[in-house]
């Protein structure tokens, strides 16, 4: 393991107006103090547990008001556009909130890393035979995420790149062909041997192409060697078990000169990744976390944060969160870690499926609130998961409840009754509501549209400040663990429209 006393992290973007990540957290965590009982609010029960109550009482009044229009909250959460007659408190905290958010604008510039390389710059243009099964943002991140870690490798000297939570093996083939200068062989990890057997297939069928013609007159070279760059393996990965995972990416390099990468490796896995190059003597890891919903967290039985869900840590095992000294004392919670995983910068791209989105979330935390009300659930009950609810559900409900639709109900009406019949057999519930209930819950309910969208939007940017505070806590995990001379970076290498999860985390050893 390697320690050391100052942190390392001058590779690490940070907002206008702070030039230390010390006071950089500090300012997290006192907005999460003040703000984080925002994250805490589930839309599932927005109504059973009047969370609309909680908000402070001008804020109350200025959503309620007839003359505000709900789609104003897409551009607050999305660019931190308020109206004139906002409060000055909601105004300050709108502010307040964009200005904590860590960065996530991409840049070209990579901090920290040298990509001087003339050669690899140009490598923009992938040939289309390496990437088979790709979606456009699944390619692009690829591209990206490549060229780093293969600058990465070279700079370090790596003879050989684990990716974790390889799964078809995308990025790895990639490396391996293509962004490749760096020569190192390349370790396929997953903990599905499905993927893994599928990645396999895959590199067979590129081996194929790379042997043809088209590839020739692209000007591929050829060599015996590349049919063995690629080793695959099956292994679980947590974080009782980053011992092994160090092991295995060492094991049988002459000088022991490995480095660790993953693209959008789920929760723990991130966590996983990082600490073991903490533990090992890997040279570099690249990683681009996500789904931070997954991330564990040790209990603690305080007044504060007793009756707060999380996803609890295996007994003497190391959380997921957090990694470094510099967090903790801090507590999320299940509730807060989803709030992380919003993606506010969409919402001007795509007003229509935001509005939409406020009403589908309207209707699930209607629904829950005319089970309790009239279905006999018990407002302690664990919160049922309906899922995708298909457009064959939805006309399978309306046929069913056609005979019960009189002109007595709005479009508005009928649309709820629809969804809360469907929801309900998708559920195997055993009650089914009538019409004419679904319609007088709509109606009494009406006004909570506008105030769960609020909510909801408020919530966004906490959930931003809640990713930065994760962002922060691995990058000083990072640098704690680097060693003298290593440097360790934390930017935004994606579009963060196309791809929300965009932060890469890069650390290398002297």
């Amino acid at each position: 393991m390697h320690s050391s006393s100052k942190l390392i992290t001058s590779s690490v973007t940070l907002p206008e107006g702070y030039d230390s990540i010390d006071i950089y957290a500090d300012a997290l965590c006192r907005a999460y103090r003040d703000y984080g009982y925002l994250a805490q609010m589930h839309i599932v029960d927005f109504f059973v547990s009047g969370h609309w109550k909680q908000l402070p009482l001008e804020w109350q009044e200025y959503f309620d008001n007839e003359d505000f229009d709900i789609a104003e909250l897409i551009d607050m959460a999305s660019a931190a556009t308020v109206a004139p007659g906002c409060p000055e408190s909601l105004r300050t905290y709108v502010q307040q909130m964009f200005a904590l958010q860590f960065p996530r604008t991409k840049t070209r510039a990579k901090p920290g890393v040298d990509i001087s390389n003339q050669k690899q710059q140009q490598q923009t243009q992938i040939p289309k035979y390496f990437l088979g099964g790709m979606s456009p943002k699944k390619h692009a991140e690829v591209v990206e995420l490549s060229q780093l870690i293969n600058s990465v490798a070279v700079n370090t000297g790596c003879r050989r790149i684990a990716d974790v939570g390889a799964g078809q093996g995308y990025l790895t083939r990639v490396l391996a062909y293509a962004n490749s200068s760096s020569k190192a062989e390349l370790l396929a990890i997953d903990h599905d041997w499905k993927q893994a057997r599928g990645a396999e297939k895959y590199q067979e069928s590129t081996l194929k192409r790379l042997k043809g013609p088209r590839a020739r007159a692209d000007g591929f070279e050829w060599d015996d060697s590349l049919t063995s760059r690629i080793t695959h393996d099956v292994q679980a990965i947590d974080m009782q078990t980053t011992g092994a995972l160090g092991d295995l990416c060492k094991k049988n390099i002459d000088d022991g000169r490995f480095m660790l990468c993953g693209l959008h490796a789920c929760g723990d896995l991130s966590s996983a990744v990082l600490k073991t190059f903490a533990e090992s003597d890997a040279a570099a890891v690249v990683l681009v976390p996500c789904c931070y919903n997954h991330i564990t967290e040790n209990a603690k039985q305080t007044d504060s944060c007793a009756d707060v869900p999380l996803n609890q840590s295996a007994p003497g095992a190391q959380p997921g969160f957090p990694l470094s000294t510099r967090f903790s004392s801090v507590f999320l919670g299940t509730n807060s870690l989803k709030a992380a995983c919003q993606a506010a910068p969409r919402w001007e791209h795509d007003a229509e499926g935001t509005m939409e989105s406020f009403r589908r979330n309207f209707f699930r935390a209607l629904l829950h609130y005319l089970m309790v009300t009239d279905g006999g659930l018990s407002t302690s009950a664990k919160f049922p998961v309906v899922g995708k609810i298909t457009a064959t559900d939805l006309q399978r409900a309306s046929d069913e409840a056609h005979d019960q639709f009189t002109d007595e109900f709005s479009e508005e009406d009928k649309d709820f009754a629809v969804y809360a019949r469907a929801a309900l057999a998708k559920l195997q519930y055993p009650w089914v509501p009538t019409v004419a209930q679904c319609a007088r819950c709509h109606r009494e309910m009406r006004h909570g549209l506008k105030q769960m969208a609020a909510v909801w939007a408020l919530r966004s940017m906490v959930g931003a400040l809640i990713e930065s505070i994760l962002v922060v806590d691995r990058a000083a995990y990072l640098s704690e663990h680097c060693g003298a001379g290593g440097t360790v970076g934390a930017f935004a290498l994606f579009d963060p429209v196309t791809s929300p999860r965009n932060i890469v985390l890069v650390a290398q050893r002297k």
